[in-house]
């Protein structure tokens, strides 16, 4: 079985899988009572991000067993022993996901509106009060030092991998105000990285991208919001990604990105510099 066959097997399994998911998802939340005001104020099921978890899932038990079983070729050199390394960047993937999966399904169901941004969270913290969000910041923080961790050589790619996860996972969020908005951006993003990773890490984005465009659609036209139980998870899998695969120089560019974004975030709106350019409002109103 060639790569691209490969690849190509889990883009239309976790695509079909997540297309077909969608409606059962979708009446779970609605009949659970898990519905929102959007930014129309139109009652529509919130947190069905979580319908990217169960083909991600299976498509990583196939990923998973064909590692198993499979002796990879780098070059003209075959690594049995490498199969350990590669189940070691599958399970830390996995593990982020799944991690953030539940913090953003924990502020989706009980998170309190009236508090936003970081410094917001942060400010609560210290006043002794813990949001959703200061602890969805915290936990995310603290996933990302556990991955980098385990694949860093030093203290200093440890401080650049945890500072580029745990700014990476909350990236989606600022995007996520409108629909389809933050999907757009994450394709923008993360198609790149499919395109540019090498080895057997450029298997990895193909256990999330497909279920994200098969939902495309439904977020596009405000049909359900993914909310930060999807949000999360589209930003924690570009860390992660971004920390196992690419050198230094190429990692500390994309910090400096997300600390800009951030800052940028905390005193402007980014809806009004969207609305404000007519290429990026062109492309924001795309679809919709």
């Amino acid at each position: 079985m060639t790569q691209y066959i490969f690849h190509a097997i889990l883009f239309v399994l976790g695509f079909l899988g997540t297309y077909f998911m969608i409606p059962l998802f979708k009446s779970m939340l609605v009949s659970g009572n898990v519905i929102r005001p959007n930014y129309k104020n139109e009652m529509i099921p919130v947190g069905m991000g979580i319908v990217f978890l169960p083909m991600m899932i299976i498509n990583s038990i196939i990923l998973g067993y064909i590692t198993m079983n499979t002796v990879w070729v780098v070059g003209s050199t075959s690594y049995l022993n490498m199969n350990t390394v590669w189940l070691l960047c599958l399970a830390l993937y996995i593990f982020a996901m799944i991690c953030m999966f539940f913090a953003g399904a924990l502020d989706d169901l009980i998170g309190n509106r009236s508090v936003s941004g970081l410094k917001g969270h942060f400010k609560s913290l210290l006043k002794g009060e813990l949001t959703t969000g200061g602890f969805k910041a915290l936990f995310g923080g603290f996933v990302g030092l556990v991955v980098s961790v385990c694949i860093s050589n030093d203290i200093v790619d440890i401080i650049v991998n945890t500072l580029i996860i745990a700014l990476s996972t909350n990236l989606m969020n600022l995007f996520d105000l409108r629909p389809g908005r933050a999907i757009k951006a994450y394709l923008v993003i993360m198609i790149p990285i499919y395109i540019t990773l090498t080895g057997y890490i450029k298997v990895l984005p193909l256990l999330i991208l497909p279920n994200v465009l098969a939902y495309f659609n439904t977020d596009l036209k405000a049909r359900g919001m993914m909310g930060d139980t999807g949000s999360n998870v589209l930003g924690i899998s570009i860390g992660v990604l971004m920390a196992f695969g690419y050198g230094i120089k190429i990692r500390v560019a994309w910090l400096v990105f997300l600390v800009l974004m951030h800052l940028i975030t905390e005193k402007f709106s980014l809806t009004k510099i969207i609305e404000k350019n007519r290429v990026l409002k062109f492309i924001d109103n795309l679809g919709r």
